[in-house]
């Protein structure tokens, strides 16, 4: 799909500076030079976002409410529970509708910072990555014993990780970068700072809290 949009993007600083609003909009009537076709492929594109948004949401809900009951989060026993009665998380699905809401309503106020979360989000998935892949490789290093697996990569597992870790890292400074040299606050990348942010409020709520109630995943897996 990137591919292909790259193809038909045409004149990017028309595509951009588009009357309709909308960039992909401009690119779509541009590729079929027809406002029906572009319409429909445009409603296409909502309906795929509306769905897709739903998926998202549930999958979301389903790790919040994980988290919540290991005691991961703040308000953990609002998160976790579940009413009788009901087969879903519904607390869990609330809280992340909530959430995914007051975001969405920075951009009433400002869009550099709707812009500075969205970007956020690549660095987030990069680091995801970073700390799983970061405990295997540490545990290599220290030759600890890796739990039960149907597969595993071997003599080849530490190289590969190394590899990745890398990769990763490239990806994950990059990914702070502002678009251009020098920029103005308005086109900074604020990313960075929503990041160390969250990190501090993280390691703030560990501290605090969450070391005397956490109880890790793999402890579970340990016991059965």
């Amino acid at each position: 799909m990137i591919i292909t949009l790259c193809f038909c993007i045409g004149d990017i600083d028309g595509v951009l500076n588009s009357p309709t609003g909308i960039p992909v909009m401009q690119v779509l009537y541009n590729s079929t030079g027809s406002f029906t076709t572009t319409v429909i492929m445009t409603t296409v594109l909502i309906i795929l976002s509306m769905v897709g948004t739903i998926t998202v949401i549930a999958a979301t809900s389903r790790q919040m409410w994980a988290f919540a009951r290991d005691k991961g989060l703040p308000f953990s026993s609002y998160i976790e529970y579940v009413r009788p009665g009901m087969d879903i998380p519904l607390n869990a699905i609330l809280t992340t509708l909530l959430v995914s809401l007051l975001i969405t309503c920075l951009n009433f106020g400002s869009a550099v910072a709707l812009n500075a979360i969205i970007s956020l989000s690549n660095a987030a998935l990069i680091f995801s990555y970073m700390a799983s892949i970061g405990c295997i490789r540490l545990k290599r290093f220290r030759n600890e014993p890796l739990l039960p697996r149907r597969w595993s990569l071997s003599k080849w597992g530490a190289p590969i990780n190394d590899a990745v870790m890398c990769f990763l890292a490239v990806g994950f400074v990059m990914s702070f970068f502002p678009i251009t040299p020098l920029p103005a606050p308005v086109d900074m990348n604020w990313a960075v700072v929503i990041f160390g942010f969250v990190i501090c409020l993280a390691a703030g709520n560990y501290v605090v809290s969450a070391r005397w109630h956490y109880v890790a995943p793999v402890a579970l897996v340990k016991e059965l």
